[in-house]
């Protein structure tokens, strides 16, 4: 009984670091290619990218030797979250 309660109480805490933003996908989404470059022209370098279960643009990434997660909205092409990993 304890380690159900101990295992409830530890995704609760986990659920928020683990949320990624949620986006909706137009019909006529901003090219992938805009948010590489913004994220290139601000000195990073990209590893990899996909589109997120929530339909963000995400790119894995690496910026002053730091690993991490950046998000972009496919409507506006704007930078939403970045987690530090």
């Amino acid at each position: 009984m304890k380690k159900l309660l101990l295992t409830a109480l530890l995704s609760t805490l986990a659920a928020p670091v683990l949320a990624e933003p949620a986006c909706t996908m137009p019909d006529a989404p901003k090219p992938v290619w805009e948010s590489l470059k913004a994220f290139e022209d601000e000195g990073g370098k990209v590893i990899a990218f996909k589109i997120n279960d929530g339909a963000c643009y995400e790119i894995y990434g690496s910026l002053n030797d730091t690993n991490m997660e950046v998000f972009y909205d496919p409507n506006t092409g704007e930078e939403l979250d970045r987690i530090n990993q």
